[in-house]
């Protein structure tokens, strides 16, 4: 019996031992665990950190850009996209405007130009700090409202400040194949996907409807013209096998470019597209797969003088 009770005790001591390694090892796990779990709490926090202080950066540079470069009132405030697509507004016999002859009349209708037009951007100052500006953009009510460059290539300006500085948020640039004075029939413009909301982060709001109900237009000034980009249509792209066409081989190629961004398109709109109109392709990243691009597609209507009178 005592043999019994020896060999029992020693049974027990040996299962006591190893739920003591046991415990130890399931402890040093959690204390690694824990450890691994407040490394990655530490790094995500940097990450975030320091994308927010170079997106406050970013947004810093390019609100006091805009406040030094737009000290005009907004032109086109409140205006539809009815009042963009209606026709020009016609008077009889108003006084200094200019006669509407194109029906074959003797010129008793005028068509009513409104104020002297002139550039929303002193462009001729801006040229020379910033030599590769050719425009600006601006969406009401978002944080779209930044110079537009283009250069000789397109990566100089995805980390490159309008002034040269190195900055990861780039600037907005357009094609270096595109004309920058949108008379290509599709222009496309590219700028950075944010978390914060800026550059062209807020594009990915697009993809409900009653933001887009919202936010219908974008507008484009340049020295010479001012333009509203009526929006028609939003998608996803894999840039692995599809770019947004900038040519087209004749008018059937356009109009059916037009008709698949449309069924695609996140947002539905009857806006009518056709092959006379010109478009504007804006791009930018989308994570909903490998390669995806995001793009919002709109119709380039030109307003200039024709359309400063509120």
């Amino acid at each position: 019996m005592e043999e019994v009770k020896s060999e029992k005790g020693v049974l027990a001591s040996i299962i006591e031992e190893r739920d003591r390694i046991s415990r130890k090892r399931k402890i040093r796990l959690l204390y690694i665990l824990m450890c691994v779990s407040i490394a990655a709490v530490v790094v995500f926090a940097v990450g975030l950190g320091y994308e927010l202080y170079t997106s406050w950066r970013s947004q810093h540079y390019y609100s006091s850009m805009s406040a030094e470069t737009n000290s005009k009132p907004r032109p086109y405030e409140n205006i539809s996209v009815d009042d963009l697509l209606s026709p020009p507004k016609t008077q009889p016999g108003k006084p200094g405007s200019l006669p509407d002859v194109s029906d074959g009349s003797d010129g008793d209708t005028y068509v009513d130009e409104g104020p002297q037009w002139e550039p929303y951007v002193d462009f001729e100052a801006l040229r020379l700090k910033y030599p590769g500006i050719s425009g600006w953009i601006l969406c009401e009510n978002t944080l779209i409202d930044y110079p537009l460059m283009q250069w000789t290539n397109n990566s100089y300006f995805l980390n490159h400040l309008p002034d040269g500085t190195n900055h990861k948020s780039g600037s907005i640039f357009i094609d270096y194949r595109s004309s920058a004075d949108f008379t290509d029939k599709n222009t496309v413009i590219y700028g950075h996907w944010s978390r914060t909301r800026d550059m062209f982060g807020s594009l990915g709001h697009y993809r409900q409807q009653s933001y887009y109900e919202d936010h219908p237009i974008i507008f484009i000034f340049t020295p010479e013209k001012d333009f509203a980009l009526v929006l028609f249509a939003g998608y996803l792209l894999d840039s692995g096998v599809e770019v947004p066409p900038m040519t087209f081989k004749d008018d059937e190629a356009f109009e059916s470019h037009i008709r698949n961004i449309k069924r695609r398109s996140y947002f539905k709109t009857d806006i009518e597209v056709t092959a006379d109109d010109r478009i504007v392709s804006l791009a930018t990243c989308a994570y909903e797969f490998v390669n995806a691009r995001w793009i919002i597609v709109g119709k380039l209507v030109e307003i200039g003088s024709a359309r400063t009178e509120q």
